[in-house]
């Protein structure tokens, strides 16, 4: 049998407690301790799980929006550091000293914060070398392109913060309407048991609650 998914079981979880409330069944259920508060208290408790339902789908509907445009911005980022870094080293290959001021053969890092300061200082670098900044520009490597790079990588830097903590507040969310979910589970428990009892002997007043009465 499928599982039930979060809105099927809301809706069950709202036929129960808001047609508890019907004159046809309210009274028998007051005869069982279910009065009005009790029934009121359910009410209050089912539209919150289903406001934080609603914050909670925004918020994970955010962070893979953040996400998609973070790795959106990465993959950019990284086909142009790639290309710079080839065309750079290429560039200097007869110029050791050059190269090893521009630390072409320094350990690449993996960790993409680390990996951005190291980019963003090869880029700095390149841009201090202005007879080398020249030999490029033929090959599109111009001050200009590698600010621009530079900028993108500070953006990047910025989307990987948001990205993440996107995901902070999506598991927030999560956790907050998992917790009420709970509450909301066993108070319908409850109130379902009570009511089977109550409307024993009743089938069509159990079906109205979602109860289904076997034969």
């Amino acid at each position: 049998m499928a599982r039930k998914t979060i809105a099927q079981t809301l809706e069950e979880q709202r036929v129960l407690i808001f047609n508890s409330s019907k004159p046809e069944i309210a009274p028998l259920l007051l005869a069982m301790g279910i009065d009005a508060d009790y029934l009121k208290l359910g009410e209050n408790i089912y539209n919150t799980v289903v406001n934080l339902s609603a914050t909670q789908k925004k918020e994970q509907q955010e962070e893979s929006l953040a996400f998609d445009t973070y790795q959106e911005l990465k993959g950019d980022c990284k086909a142009t550091a790639s290309k710079n870094y080839k065309i750079i080293k290429m560039a200097s290959r007869n110029d050791k000293d050059l190269q090893n001021r521009l630390k072409i053969y320094a350990p690449k890092e993996t960790a993409i914060d680390e990996w951005i300061k190291q980019t963003i200082e090869l880029y700095n670098l390149a841009l201090n070398e202005l007879a080398f900044l020249a030999i490029i520009a033929r090959f599109g490597i111009t001050t200009e392109t590698l600010n621009q790079n530079k900028a993108d990588l500070e953006s990047l830097k910025t989307l990987h913060s948001e990205a993440f903590s996107e995901k902070g507040q999506a598991q927030e969310a999560t956790r907050l309407r998992n917790e009420k979910m709970d509450e909301l589970e066993d108070y319908c428990y409850e109130l379902k048991t009570i009511a089977t009892i109550a409307l024993a002997g009743q089938p069509q007043l159990l079906e109205m609650l979602g109860i289904v009465v076997r034969s």
